[in-house]
């Protein structure tokens, strides 16, 4: 029987209150067990500072208490340690993946912080049908089937997946649509599936293809290439030229993936690369991926770390939190010694089911795979160092148009989308020092509650009003980082006059605003920028205006998107939505079940009786809603 998991956590802020930094932590390791978890510092105002794992608590906190043996960021981290929270696991995986998970939640200042992770695709065989579906697929793997990934590049998994119903004509349509169909989809008529819903091929033959899929999948190219050529040969020989072109074109896909994704590293089938550089005190490590032979994509990082940060320990926490949630190949290449990395490697090795060596090679083609990798990661950062010196140039022109004595830090831009009236939403997309910052875009439903419903009644104007007052009445004056320094708006002096009467009403009049219209013929480049008393032109090539243009153009991006997909919603409003007791849940069983909505209505009693999970009283209302009854 399995041991039930357990953690224990251990709050000790209220031991010694007058101990703080070195001693504090002192004091608090000799309370500590010997036993694997995560710990945190807090500063006097409990803000955390670091989050940490240890295979032993006790050994590793004490660590910290021998300061000349830490580096200058950590004795300074030390120093500003007021309160530690721990958190005891049972194993040290465990440990490892409530770190990453903590790091990721609060982003604490001394964490080296992978700020770009996401989820990477997979391509999954679903095996839940008689008739596999073929999908690329996000999330955990609770599905039953076989994965292949991660593709770091979207587009490459997208690629694969394209390439691969056209050469091997595998369904990629949902159970649902599967289950209803009478006659093929288009991606049958485009020779991208074999038309299993209608029984156009037979369970063995569909199978067979299946079994082709994963072959390929596990870089098996060369016997799909010959299987395919001989049954061309075959076909063409009795004079089944149809038949031979669409082989001919199954062929040609299978060669457009080889040549597109095909790597030979000697010995090394599945493998990821890693080489971090550093300029200025910020890093970019950039990845390569092999899984079977071909490339998955290669991906620059960008992590967030204290500009005291070695480069070896930036790295060490990469690799942590990259595999935290990842599949880890059997071996890893870095170019920085291999030596720094044992405590990962060890556990990752209890992680995986595969041993996993991280290596720095010497010689030969895996070297010249790092140098590649490495200068990679140098022209990454140089380029992302260049756009960062623009956009710092930006907003220093900005503060001088202005004439503000303080640097700009937050700049917000607003717009708004909407057809006649309907469906209208505002945005705000949000520019830091850092750049155009999406975890703090805002999007605004307009309400049309002080117009009385009435959507003729609705312009530009109102629209705007009611997204600034929404935004500006929820601003603290006393909270620097929510208060923006500027604020740009999409229109002319009349939106401008607008919202300046808004921001009066909130007494923030200290924000500044400006306004950007097009100017004549509404040609990119010539237009007016409005400002309090005057307006002005600013040079086509000047990089003021591209930066006012950038936001502008991000914000009315925003807003049609965050539009289309309101007027969607609204535009799919389901028939049931006009019978009571009928949600989201019911509305999936009847057309999981139905297929279409028409079915639905002409379905008798004892069809819809077929519905276990939707009550008899609730069926026969429904049947009673279409039939008039």
């Amino acid at each position: 029987m399995k041991k039930k998991e357990q953690k224990t956590n251990y709050n000790l802020e209220n031991i010694q209150p007058n101990l703080k930094g070195q001693e504090i932590i002192k004091f608090i390791a000799k309370t500590l067990p010997n036993q694997p978890g995560v710990y945190q510092m807090e500063d006097e105002d409990g803000k955390i500072l670091y989050i940490g794992k240890a295979k032993n608590l006790a050994k590793r906190v004490i660590n910290y208490t021998s300061l000349n043996n830490l580096t200058r960021r950590l004795q300074r981290m030390v120093s500003l340690t007021k309160q530690m929270n721990f958190v005891v696991t049972n194993t040290e995986i465990e440990a490892l993946l409530l770190e990453c998970n903590l790091i990721k939640r609060h982003k604490p200042r001394f964490n080296i912080i992978l700020r770009d992770d996401k989820s990477f695709p997979y391509i999954l065989i679903n095996k839940e049908h008689q008739f596999p579906r073929l999908q690329k697929y996000r999330g955990r793997k609770n599905i039953k089937g076989d994965y292949y990934g991660p593709f770091v590049s979207p587009s490459v998994a997208d690629y694969t997946l394209i390439a691969l119903q056209k050469a091997f004509l595998l369904r990629s349509c949902s159970e649902g649509t599967f289950k209803n169909r009478s006659r093929p989809c288009l991606l049958y008529d485009i020779k991208r599936c074999s038309g299993p819903c209608v029984n156009y091929i037979n369970e063995a033959k569909y199978k067979e293809s299946i079994d082709d899929a994963k072959k390929f999948l596990k870089g098996n190219t060369k016997k799909i290439e010959k299987k395919l050529n001989k049954k061309m040969k075959i076909a063409s020989k009795n004079q089944m030229f149809e038949e031979a072109a669409r082989l001919r074109d199954r062929i040609k896909s299978v060669s457009q993936i080889q040549k597109y994704q095909s790597v030979y590293i000697k010995d090394m089938r599945n493998i990821d690369i890693f080489a971090i550089k550093l300029i200025n005190n910020k890093s970019c490590i950039h990845g390569k991926f092999y899984r079977n032979g071909s490339n998955y994509g290669n991906k620059s990082f960008f992590p967030s770390h204290e500009d005291t940060s070695e480069d070896s320990e930036i790295l060490e926490s990469f690799l942590y939190q990259f595999y935290a949630d990842k599949d880890i190949p059997p071996k890893i290449l870095v170019n920085i010694n291999e030596d720094f990395f044992r405590d990962v490697e060890r556990t990752l090795n209890k992680k995986n089911k595969l041993k996993t060596k991280i290596l720095k090679p010497k010689s030969g083609e895996k070297l010249q795979h790092i140098l590649l990798a490495e200068k990679n990661a140098l022209e990454s950062i140089k380029l992302k160092k260049t756009s960062l010196e623009n956009h710092h140039l930006a907003l220093h022109s900005l503060a001088r148009l202005l004439k503000r004595k303080n640097e700009i830090t937050r700049v917000e831009s607003y717009d708004n989308s909407h057809t006649f009236g309907k469906n209208s939403v505002g945005v705000m997309v949000v520019a830091d020092k850092e750049g155009l910052s999406p975890k703090h875009y805002r999007k605004f439903n307009i309400r049309y509650d002080l117009k009385d419903n009435n959507i003729s009644k609705v312009d530009d104007y109102y629209m705007m009003e009611e997204v600034l007052t929404r935004r500006l009445s929820k601003i603290n004056p006393n909270d620097k980082f929510q208060v923006p320094d500027v604020i740009i708006i999409d229109g002319g002096r009349g939106q401008f006059n607008s919202v300046s009467k808004i921001l009066k009403k909130f007494k923030l009049e200290k924000i500044d605003l400006l306004s950007i219209s097009k100017g004549p013929e509404r040609n990119v480049g010539r237009e007016i920028i409005h400002l309090e008393k005057k307006n002005l032109n600013l040079k086509p090539n000047d990089n003021l205006l591209s930066f006012i243009q950038r936001l502008r153009d991000e914000a009315h991006r925003f807003a049609i998107t965050a539009h289309r997909s309101r007027r969607t919603k609204a535009s799919i409003k389901s028939v049931f939505d006009e019978i009571k007791g009928i949600g989201p849940k019911r509305k999936k069983d009847l057309m999981i079940h139905f297929g279409t909505v028409q079915k639905i209505k002409s379905a008798s009693m004892d069809e819809l009786k077929k519905i276990k999970t939707i009550p008899l009283k609730k069926l026969e209302e429904i049947y009673e809603f279409f039939n008039g009854l």
